[in-house]
């Protein structure tokens, strides 16, 4: 399974923390929230990785500052095309496996009796949700990410992207055979400056390579 990359090289005068986060273009009415982050202090570098394997995850949900924070309270491995459902057993909301579902489509289906936050992501952390889920109904994510990065003051992951991107976003596109990016922050005069550049890395399995010398 490809790896993915964003190395974060700080050239200005202060902290900043770099998240990627993604939004899913062909489904409506979700909230894309903190994925993957790094805070790097001035001089600094640092770096996120994924790959794409998929989750699905439901979530507590409140407003710290006026901006709104996911709180995970269960994520499990998925696949594209599988079906979810949403029941209250032992006193708590859980996830269940339901079977197949609609190619390129994760869906959930709340059966909780009330309201839900479900949600997918990839590589680990969850990266969209769909806020408060009625009984019965149920939310369709067609998982094909477009993915961004920008500067934020420091954030957890899983607060929602909104008006609190500091520098950017940038659309991140890795052309094809490349699989990292570099986003370097500078200061020109006034101006802050970012710049995202693409190349190739490299991982192997090191006790491999030592079984071949």
């Amino acid at each position: 399974m490809a790896n993915y990359y964003i190395d974060f090289e700080n050239e200005t005068d202060r902290t900043w923390t770099m998240v990627v986060y993604q939004t899913l273009p062909d489904s409506i009415g979700l909230d894309s929230v903190a994925w993957k982050k790094t805070t790097t202090p001035k001089g600094g570098s640092s770096g996120v990785k994924w790959e794409i394997d998929y989750l699905v995850s439901i979530a507590d949900y409140k407003q710290d500052g006026g901006i709104g924070v996911y709180k995970s309270s269960q994520k499990l491995p998925a696949k594209l095309g599988s079906k979810w459902e949403i029941v209250y057993e032992e006193g708590v909301q859980q996830l269940k496996e339901a079977g197949a579902g609609q190619d390129g489509y994760i869906t959930i289906v709340n059966k909780s009796k009330v309201q839900a936050n479900p949600g997918v992501g990839m590589s680990g952390s969850p990266a969209v949700y769909k806020q408060k889920v009625l009984d019965g109904s149920s939310a369709q994510f067609k998982v094909t990410p477009t993915y961004y990065v920008g500067l934020f003051n420091d954030l957890e992951l899983g607060t929602v992207i909104s008006s609190n991107v500091i520098a950017g976003p940038l659309e991140v596109k890795f052309p094809s055979g490349m699989n990292k990016g570099v986003l370097t922050a500078k200061l020109d005069g006034d101006s802050l400056i970012l710049d995202l550049k693409y190349n190739q890395s490299l991982a192997a399995n090191y006790q491999q390579v030592l079984a071949m010398l």
